[in-house]
């Protein structure tokens, strides 16, 4: 098995370049063939989803609820990643708009989170009223969920190997024979000219050149994408409470900051706006998030949001217009009756003794011979 070759010498070997011959084809089944990357975005759709729900439920609101919304969000989510990529490129007249087949063949990679973020958020926050779930409290649940989920799709990007960063030589450089010759396989070759933190690529496949090292910028933003994460992760029940909103305008400030870093090491096309060169589309659109989108998110959440006051033990009434369990659960103090008589006073009856039946009626000493209507 060649998956993890030069892997199995512990951590006594020197540091080295990776090398990665993986094709980006996973099975091939006639003319269908399932791919490395779409196999990790169902993998980060089904982990993310899962820990988004349990989140959720922590905070009362129903799996039902989180079923209707994530459909539509998924579905926007995709379509807004994939155009906001498509727009961006420069053959884009070319390539996309006169072959439009092009423009759904995600399988050739490219994607562009921020489309997703943006699509996929507007359409969680219209759509999330309908199903009983406040607006606010839904883009939470759904930066959580995209921090989560890239970690797993930029796997994939590693296996395609279409976002890497700029290469460390001026060529290709010679691997030894013996190492990866057969995919899929993994290993690291020991070489002190080249940084131990390159990637090289050598299955024909992969959509950069083979042989040559260069920065694993997808690495990279695994690492950040962690890191945001963990911070996410401690304040992901405490910021709802304070006021719902406030977690994904963390998500879309650290997603935006994260961008930034990473677009110097990557491999990108330069997009000279308002008389600056050095920057790439990724950080442009990220300084307009960060001048623009963020602190209109934290003027508009402490406009019409609040704290979100509802828990698994006080869920949100559903469906709607039911009653919440705790409301259920409220103990009713029942309220006298007024009497419109002045309160008798009580009276010492001989002892009721029962008497031989007549007529089918009972008797006692002390009544009359026929029981009031409505005794029992």
């Amino acid at each position: 098995m060649h998956a993890f070759a030069g892997l199995g010498g512990g951590f006594g070997h020197t540091l080295a370049y990776i090398v990665i011959n993986i094709d980006p084809v996973l099975l091939q089944v006639g003319p269908i063939a399932i791919h490395w990357y779409g196999l990790m975005y169902v993998v980060a759709i089904s982990v993310a989803l899962w820990v988004v729900l349990r989140y959720v439920m922590k905070l009362g609101i129903h799996d039902e609820q989180v079923w209707n919304v994530f459909l539509w969000t998924a579905i926007a989510g995709l379509i807004g990643g994939r155009l906001y990529y498509v727009i961006q490129q420069p053959d884009l007249l070319q390539h996309f708009i006169l072959q439009p087949y092009n423009i759904i063949a995600v399988w050739n990679g490219g994607m562009a989170f921020f489309g997703a973020i943006f699509l996929g958020a507007a359409t969680l926050f219209f759509v999330a009223p309908r199903y009983g779930i406040s607006p606010w409290l839904a883009i939470d649940a759904g930066g959580l969920f995209a921090v989560i989920g890239q970690i797993f799709g930029r796997v994939g990007n590693i296996i395609n190997g279409d976002i890497v960063g700029y290469a460390v030589t001026k060529g290709t450089i010679t691997v030894p024979a013996d190492t990866c010759a057969t995919a899929p396989c993994l290993a690291y070759v020991s070489d002190p000219n080249i940084p131990w933190y390159a990637t090289v690529y050598l299955n024909p496949h992969s959509f950069h050149a083979v042989s040559v090292p260069y920065q694993p910028a997808a690495l990279y933003e695994i690492g950040l994408n962690l890191v945001m994460l963990f911070i996410i992760w401690q304040v992901r029940y405490m910021l709802p409470r304070m006021r719902a909103g406030y977690l994904f305008t963390l998500y879309l400030t650290l997603y935006a900051v994260s961008q930034i870093i990473v677009f110097f090491a990557r491999d990108n096309v330069y997009t000279p706006f308002l008389g600056i060169n050095g920057l790439k589309q990724a950080q442009w659109t990220a300084i307009f998030v960060l001048i623009f989108v963020v602190p209109a998110l934290l003027l508009l959440a402490r406009r019409y949001s609040g704290p979100w006051r509802y828990s698994a033990a006080r869920p949100v009434p559903w469906p709607a217009g039911a009653k919440s369990e705790a409301a259920l659960d409220e103990k009713v103090t029942p309220t006298p009756i007024a009497s419109s008589s002045p309160a008798a006073e009580a009276v010492d009856l001989p002892p009721w003794q029962p008497v031989h039946p007549v007529g089918g009626q009972l008797r006692n000493l002390l009544g009359s011979t026929r029981p009031s209507r409505g005794a029992t």
